[in-house]
């Protein structure tokens, strides 16, 4: 998708707002209901906010993500959106997103334009409890990974999150060395899975219906 086609689909984006936990049953059925019933149980989780971030690459539509370093954590390793949890000085998830993208790829907090946000998910291994923002940027970004926390950043070209058969089913490694069998999103050799893959049904499923009413 080239990105002035995206920037027409910006206006029917807001209009639509958030999909809901449907759209995250579309990739995880039973995991998602999992997800869910965890969250009831758990009145005080550990807050986070992430940033999806449409930008330009060779006049295309692509969206950041970024791989973690390998820690000892339930989300070592895992391919994610930048973000991280909400600290004491943040005034609201917002300002997380636009702060953690900041200081893990670069880009200036200020620069990112909001578009909109997707639904609130829930991570039971981590108890986090994450609020996806959708966020753009008119040009390309020199993207710089922070090393202390990301091994490497990678794109997800939109045109390829838009095709139906983006998601395949297979093994993918977990923080604790077991295989576990699940859909996912393979990306330059690598697999998005879990709650980032979840958001990005949501994504699709948004953008898809921003197209239809675009074209009425």
């Amino acid at each position: 998708m080239k990105f002035d086609q995206f920037k027409k689909l910006i206006d029917p984006i807001q209009q639509i707002g958030p999909i809901g936990e449907k759209a995250h049953e579309v990739v995880f059925p039973e995991i998602a209901k999992f997800r869910k019933k965890s969250l009831a149980l758990n009145p005080n989780p550990r807050l986070s906010a992430v940033g999806a971030i449409f930008i330009p690459k060779e006049e295309d539509t692509h969206i950041v993500l970024i791989e973690r370093q390998s820690y000892k954590g339930v989300h070592s390793g895992q391919i994610g959106f930048p973000g991280g949890k909400v600290e004491h000085d943040d005034c609201d998830f917002e300002y997380t997103a636009r702060r953690e993208t900041e200081e893990e790829v670069g880009i200036q907090s200020e620069k990112l334009v909001k578009i909109g946000q997707l639904t609130e998910l829930y991570i039971p291994p981590s108890r986090f409890l994450v609020k996806p923002y959708l966020f753009m940027l008119d040009y390309t970004p020199q993207l710089v990974a922070q090393p202390r926390e990301v091994k490497s950043i990678l794109s997800l070209p939109v045109e390829v999150l838009m095709r139906p058969e983006i998601f395949v089913e297979g093994e993918v490694p977990t923080s604790n060395g077991v295989q576990l069998h699940s859909k996912y999103i393979p990306l330059e050799g690598k697999k998005i899975w879990g709650a980032t893959a979840m958001m990005l049904s949501e994504l699709q499923i948004l953008l898809h219906r921003a197209i239809k009413t675009q074209h009425g």
